[in-house]
């Protein structure tokens, strides 16, 4: 069977929007250490965790040779599942690749997937940890994600935190929305009927890009049940977003958009800093499954700019004033999508934050840096869980 704890040596040259593979072998007595960050007392920090470059370059060969070999491996033998993880997967066979992969390592982060019906014609699937008995976290994944992109995280919080993940409608299993409207207070909706269907109780909500916004929308309405906001590399509206991505995507030519053979490698370029080496026949999988769904991302996006078009940022950062819990703004130094330089605005109107930078990572921490990204939400977790609100 498939060891993935070989992936705690691999964060920095494995990572990939949802292509996240289980390697073999174990890293013996350190394979649970996690980076360090440096904390401080104050209300708002700023941790920065470097990536050494060099390290990088060196073993990103090594991690190639051993993709392949696992590839054989996961094509050719079909795993037997323990009894201790229960997301099975299916024998490779007639199934995407990528979706094979994602069940492997859905099981390594101790997630089962389950499916519940909002609408008569709109049903959700999502991931739920094992542990139901710890506090609640819900994580919301961005534009041409999944809910396999929190995975890695899901991995370091599962013995503590009771987690669900779900695919936004429209996107990863769960159905298209069935009047195809994906405004962001569509989506809090639809979140909303989620959480009722559920029954669940108060939680903390993660948000990464388009989820973010969603969170923040999602906020307006159900804060009082929400315990903490944790915002990763959030889309939103602001003043002082200036990289050319935006303004390519604002000028309606979507540098993300997968709609031929090839453009998943040129949203990688664009998603991460160091966009890391996947072999090709996983790339095809995942590329045939997000063009598959072309119709649905390019109507996600037109509703997202809509929202841009018409809306001021005064009206945004109004939006995050209401939300008066512990808040955790988590950003990529290099986002290429949202810069770093959106976080004051973030800060600044957010009554209770904590602000964490990561060095040298991208719009995808969650993938390109797990580890301290973990780390930093089970931190600012720790903290929020301590406070106490009527």
């Amino acid at each position: 069977m498939v060891n993935p704890d070989i992936l705690v040596f691999f964060d920095h040259i494995s990572p990939c929007i949802g292509l996240l593979l289980c390697l073999s072998c174990r890293l013996g007595p350190n394979n649970n250490a996690t980076p360090s960050l440096s904390t401080t007392q104050t209300q708002k920090q700023k941790n920065l965790t470097g990536i050494n470059m060099r390290i990088h370059k060196h073993l990103q060969g090594i991690a190639a040779a051993l993709v392949l070999v696992t590839l054989t491996a996961c094509s050719t033998t079909p795993t037997e599942p323990s009894s201790k993880i229960p997301d099975q997967p299916t024998a490779t066979t007639g199934v995407n690749l990528y979706d094979s992969f994602m069940e492997e390592e859905r099981q390594w982060a101790g997630l089962v997937t389950k499916k519940v019906k909002i609408l008569d014609n709109l049903e959700i699937t999502y991931s739920e940890s094992l542990n139901t008995t710890g506090p609640l976290v819900i994580m919301l994944h961005g534009y041409y994600g999944d809910r396999n992109n929190w995975n890695r995280v899901a991995h370091q919080l599962q013995n503590k935190y009771h987690l669900i993940i779900p695919d936004l409608p429209g996107h990863g299993d769960s159905d298209p929305h069935p009047e195809d409207n994906y405004t962001f207070p569509e989506f809090a909706s639809i979140m909303n009927k989620f959480v009722n269907a559920l029954n669940l109780p108060p939680f903390h909500i993660a948000g990464h890009s388009m989820g973010g916004g969603v969170a923040i929308q999602w906020s307006m309405i159900r804060h009082k049940d929400m315990k903490s906001l944790i915002l990763v590399d959030t889309a939103g509206i602001y003043r002082n977003n200036d990289t050319e991505a935006m303004k390519k995507i604002i000028a309606r030519d979507n540098a993300m958009r997968i709609a031929a053979p090839g453009d998943a490698v040129r949203l990688l370029n664009v998603a991460m800093n160091m966009p890391p080496f996947i072999p090709e026949s996983v790339m095809q999988a995942f590329e045939a499954k997000q063009i598959s769904k072309l119709a649905i991302y390019d109507k996600v996006m037109d509703d997202m700019l809509k929202t841009q078009d018409t809306l001021d940022p005064d009206y945004f950062a109004i939006a995050l004033k209401v939300f008066e819990r512990p808040s955790l703004v988590l950003w990529g130094e290099q986002d290429h999508i949202f810069s770093v330089n959106v976080t004051p605005e973030l800060t600044a109107a957010l009554p209770n934050d904590t602000l964490v930078i990561l060095e040298n990572i991208g719009h995808t921490p969650m993938l390109e840096a797990a580890w301290p990204t973990s780390k930093a939400i089970k931190d600012f977790l720790e903290m929020a869980e301590a406070k106490r609100f009527p």
